[in-house]
């Protein structure tokens, strides 16, 4: 069961990774040679021999501050421009091993245009939610044959993500909390939750031992949403049914009344999904990184652009923050 939703959440991302890619190249005539890829430029750092992580950084903030321009600029360019005068370019996609996704973009069904104002804010969402979702594959698929390929996938998705859109800090209470989710992967650490509840119907919303609906019986229902959003048919909160339609559904047990006892953080979770979504930095550990105190400011986050530093125990350190000022 695992392995599957590993798939299926493999596979939507890879969706969403594509239809940027695809939007980038077909729509806005960017050349995918043009678009950095995580590999590619852990080959450059390695071919350079750049061990610092300022080094890195800078290195990283040049290579992608270009792309990202250029991206802009033909968003820019091509939202004013009469659609007449826009053409989409062959498919080119040498270079950066973009390859598998190209292709598997090409199936999309995103039409070329014009462009309107909230191009960026699309792709954007896009590429944030594709990265999300493969973070979720890696931990459906941890201990199976595709945990390096869909460890290496991630980091790939994470770099499109950080180089063209940018990734910061959040600074909350009075502190700042590290939320990056390649970084927060990397900890494998998450929450075995000791709770008791009752179980009850979906369908009715009786307890399940005593209400009238087998599990193995579908029934015609009508169908609403609770307060939360999730759906009485199937259980999910994002779903193809539309309240008021009458379809057959199966019963699933819903928890009711849960009463949470103890959490216990454990190394891989019976939830793959139940891990640690914010970390609060070390403000001395920040301040030495920075060179001074940040002070609340905007900070830029650089990790998921650099090479992979390994995955983290509870008990091992954090290491080094690769930061800066926002503006740089």
């Amino acid at each position: 069961m695992l392995y599957k939703d590993g798939l299926k959440a493999l596979r939507q991302s890879a969706r969403l990774y594509g239809q940027c890619c695809r939007t980038m190249v077909q729509t806005l005539g960017l050349d995918l040679a043009q678009i950095p890829s995580w590999e590619a430029t852990n080959a450059l750092i390695q071919h350079h021999d750049l061990r610092s992580m300022e080094a890195q950084r800078d290195f990283l903030i040049e290579v992608w501050s270009r792309a990202k321009r250029r991206l802009r600029r033909e968003i820019s360019r091509r939202t004013y421009a009469s659609p007449l005068h826009i053409v989409p370019p062959a498919l080119r996609v040498e270079g950066f091993d973009h390859r598998q996704y190209t292709v598997m973009a090409k199936l999309l069904s995103l039409q070329p245009g014009p462009q309107v104002c909230d191009t960026w804010r699309d792709l954007e969402s896009s590429a944030r939610e594709s990265l999300a979702r493969a973070i979720d594959a890696f931990n459906f698929l941890e201990e199976t044959d595709l945990a390096e390929f869909s460890h290496e996938y991630a980091h790939k998705v994470a770099a499109l993500v950080g180089g063209i859109f940018g990734c910061r800090f959040e600074y909350s209470e009075g502190a700042y909390w590290d939320t990056c989710p390649i970084s927060l992967m990397h900890s494998r650490v998450g929450m075995s939750v000791g709770f008791t509840a009752t179980r009850l119907c979906s369908l009715c919303g009786e307890e399940l031992d005593v209400c009238d609906h087998l599990l193995d019986t579908p029934y015609e229902v009508q169908v609403h949403r609770d307060i939360e959003g999730t759906c009485n048919a199937c259980g999910r909160r994002s779903c193809s049914h539309s309240d008021g339609e009458v379809v057959l559904a199966y019963p699933q047990p819903v928890l009711g009344d849960a009463k949470i006892h103890e959490v216990t953080l454990v190394p891989r979770p019976r939830d793959p999904l139940a891990r640690i979504t914010k970390v609060e930095i070390d403000p001395q550990l920040l301040a030495r990184s920075l060179g001074e105190e940040p002070k609340g400011r905007n900070l830029r986050c650089f990790r998921c652009l650099q090479p992979c530093g390994g995955f983290k125990t509870p008990q091992s350190s954090r290491g080094k923050i690769l930061s800066d000022q926002t503006g740089r």
